[in-house]
C-alpha cells in the first residue's frame, strides 16, 4: 500500500494547542503581559526523488504502544545500581508530592536576532529527497567548497527566546530548530558549546555531509548521528503562557515527508531548569523504521572550550565502543569497563586520546547524565525516561591527539556532545506502527557552584567527595529548596544535617560519618517534610 501524507498543517498547529492544554492543565492565561503568537513559519523545499539505500541496515526495535504525556508530568523515579566503590549512580526516591517551584518571579518569552559570519552554504547545495523517508534535504559538495574556499558573511536570524529569573534559553528556528543556548543568569556561564560562525563540515551523513557543529541542542532525524534537518528552517508556534509557564513548539515543514517531529520546549517561572517534549508521527499508513537521536554539544563555563578535568557521569558500569583512533581501546561494538579501563580513567576528558565515541551498554541504564569541569565550576545535566530514550552516548573530539578545530569554526573552540536516542545504538532502529506516535519529557539544567558531580535527578545535582570521617557535601536545587541530608546505614538514619539551597545559592556543608560506615550506606536527600527526594548509594570502602 501506498504511504499517504494524513496530517495536514492547519490539524497539526490544532494538536500542538490541544497537547498543550493537555500538558499543563488548562493553566488560564495570562492577561497581564500579553504576547500575539507569531503565527508558524513552514518552509517545504521542492526537490526530485532520488533512490539511494543506507550504507548499513540497522535492526529494527519492536513496534512501541504510543506514550502520552499527562496532565502534570511526573517526576524521575529511575534507578540505577552503583558502577564502582566511587559510582555515579542515582536512585530517585518518591518524589510525587514534591514541592511546585517557588513564585520567583515569572517567565516570557520574545524574539529578537543575532547576527552570525555564515559560510555561503545554499552555493554549493543541491537538493535531494530520500524515498525512505520522502525527506527532502540539501547535499553538501565539501570538495568544491574547499577548494573555492569562500569567506563568511554576517547574516542575521531569528532568535526565540524563553527567559525566566533563572534561565535564559534561546532557539534558532532557521538552524533546525535547535536549542543555540542556555544561559545560567545568577553566574553568567553558558550551557552550551557556542560556535561563533556557521560553516559546513566534511561530518555528517555520508549522502549529505556539511554538518553544521554549531552547538547547543540539536534534533537528529531520521537518520543517525545528526540526522537531515540540523541546518533546516523549522516552523514555530508560540504557546499561550500564564505568569507560571511559558513555551513554544518547533516542528518540522509539512511538506509531503512521512514522518513528522515537534519538539515543545517550556520555561517555568521559579525553576531553574526547562523542559522538552519530543513527538514523533508516522504520517503513513505503514510501519516505519527510523532514527531519532539530540545531540548536545557542551562547553560549560566558557561556551568556547571544556577543561581537561572535565568529567562524563554516567550511571553505568559498562560502555559498548562506537568509534575511535585510540589503538588502546576495544574495537568498534565491543564492550568495556566503565568509568576505568586498563588503569585509565576514561570519565576524565584529559584522559582521551584520540577522538572517542561510545554507547551506555546493553541500553541507557537511566535517571540522568552529566558533565562537569571543576576548573569553571560548571556543568550540564540531562534528566529522561530511559525505558523510552534508550540510547546514551558520549563523544569527544579528543584530547591529546585531538580533532583540530579548524574542522568546524575559525577559532580555537570546542566541545563534548551527549547524545540520547530512541534506539540503544546506531546500529538500532525505533518502528512506529501505521499512524503511531510516541511522546516523552526530559528535564535539563545547567548546574554550578558545587565542583563536582555524583548524581542528579530534576529537582537537585548532589556532589560527594568522601573524606576522612566525614563526607563533603555539595547540593546544587534547581528551585528554592531546604530539607535535610540523611545519612542511612542498613536503611536506618545514622547522622543528618539540614541545608537550604536555590538555583543562586547552592548549598555546601560537611556531614560526620565517623564510626558509621559499616553496612549498607546510602545518602538520601530529603525535603523539609522528610520526604526522600533522592538516594546516593554510597560504598564501604569510602
Amino acid at each position: 500500500m501506498a504511504r499517504m501524507n494524513k496530517v495536514h498543517a492547519g490539524a497539526f498547529v490544532c494538536a500542538l494547542f490541544c497537547g498543550w492544554l493537555a500538558l499543563t492543565g488548562c493553566l488560564p492565561l495570562s492577561t497581564s503581559v500579553p504576547i500575539a503568537p507569531t503565527p508558524p513559519t513552514l518552509f517545504a523545499p521542492t526537490a526530485s526523488p532520488i533512490t539511494e539505500t543506507p550504507a548499513v541496515t540497522p535492526a529494527v526495535l519492536p513496534a512501541p504502544t504510543k506514550v502520552a504525556p499527562t496532565a502534570t508530568p511526573p517526576l524521575s523515579t529511575a534507578t540505577a545500581s552503583p558502577a564502582s566503590p566511587t559510582a555515579t549512580a542515582a536512585e530517585a526516591g518518591s518524589a510525587e508530592s514534591a514541592p511546585a517551584p517557588a513564585p520567583v518571579g515569572t517567565v516570557v518569552f520574545y524574539e529578537e536576532q543575532v547576527v552570525l559570519p555564515t559560510y555561503p552554504l545554499a552555493r554549493y547545495q543541491t537538493d535531494v529527497i530520500d524515498p525512505v523517508y520522502n525527506w527532502p534535504y540539501k547535499r553538501f559538495d565539501i570538495e568544491r567548497f574547499r577548494q573555492e574556499a569562500p569567506k563568511p558573511t554576517p547574516r542575521t536570524y531569528r532568535l526565540l527566546v524563553l527567559e525566566n529569573a533563572y534561565l535564559k534559553v534561546t532557539i534558532l528556528p532557521e538552524l533546525g530548530g535547535r536549542i543555540w543556548q542556555v544561559l545560567h543568569k545568577p553566574t553568567g556561564q553558558p550551557m552550551f558549546y557556542q560556535n561563533r560562525v556557521v560553516k559546513p563540515t566534511h561530518w555528517g551523513i555520508e549522502n549529505q555531509k556539511g554538518w553544521l557543529a554549531l552547538g547547543g541542542l540539536e534534533w537528529g532525524l531520521p537518520v543517525v548521528e545528526h540526522g537531515y534537518d540540523w541546518g533546516a528552517q523549522w516552523g514555530y508556534l508560540p504557546l499561550p503562557y500564564s505568569e507560571d509557564l511559558a513555551a513554544v513548539t518547533v516542528f518540522t515543514p509539512r511538506d509531503g515527508r512521512f514522518l513528522s517531529a515537534s519538539i515543545t520546549i517550556s520555561l517555568r517561572a521559579g525553576a531553574a531548569s526547562f523542559e522538552i517534549e519530543p513527538t514523533l508521527s508516522n504520517l503513513t499508513d505503514e510501519k516505519l523504521a527510523f532514527s531519532f537521536w539530540h545531540d548536545a554539544m557542551l562547553a560549560p563555563g566558557t561556551g568556547k572550550r571544556p577543561s581537561a578535568d572535565l568529567r562524563f557521569v554516567l550511571p553505568t558500569d559498562r560502555v559498548t565502543l562506537h568509534s575511535t583512533n585510540d589503538s588502546a581501546l576495544p574495537q568498534p561494538g565491543d564492550p568495556f569497563a566503565w568509568p576505568i579501563y586498563a588503569q585509565r580513567d576514561l570519565s576524565r576528558l584529559g584522559n582521551f586520546q584520540q577522538y572517542l565515541g561510545f554507547f551506555e551498554a546493553p541500553a541507557a541504564h537511566g535517571g540522568f547524565v552529566g558533565v562537569y569541569d571543576p576548573t569553571y565550576d560548571a556543568g550540564a545535566v540531562r534528566v529522561f525516561p530511559a525505558e523510552t530514550m534508550r540510547g546514551s552516548k558520549v563523544f569527544s573530539l579528543g584530547w591529546q591527539d585531538r580533532l583540530t578545530s579548524d574542522n568546524f569554526t575559525d577559532d580555537d573552540s570546542s566541545y563534548v556532545e551527549l547524545h540520547g536516542g530512541l534506539a540503544p545504538t546506531f546500529n538500532d532502529q525505533y518502528q512506529l506502527p501505521p499512524n503511531g506516535e510516541i511522546s516523552w519529557r526530559e528535564v535539563w539544567y545547567p548546574v554550578a557552584g558545587i565542583g563536582a558531580l555524583s548524581a542528579a535527578n530534576e529537582l537537585v545535582a548532589l556532589a560527594v567527595q568522601p573524606q576522612t570521617d566525614e563526607l563533603a557535601i555539595a547540593l546544587y536545587a534547581t528551585r528554592p529548596l531546604d530539607g535535610q541530608l540523611v545519612y542511612l546505614v542498613d536503611g536506618v538514619a545514622a547522622a543528618s544535617l539540614p541545608f537550604q539551597a536555590q538555583p543562586d545559592a547552592p548549598y555546601r556543608g560537611r556531614l560526620s560519618i565517623a564510626g558509621k560506615m559499616s553496612g549498607t550506606v546510602t545518602l538520601e536527600v530529603q525535603d523539609s517534610a522528610g520526604r526522600p527526594l533522592l538516594s546516593y548509594p554510597l560504598s564501604q570502602e569510602q
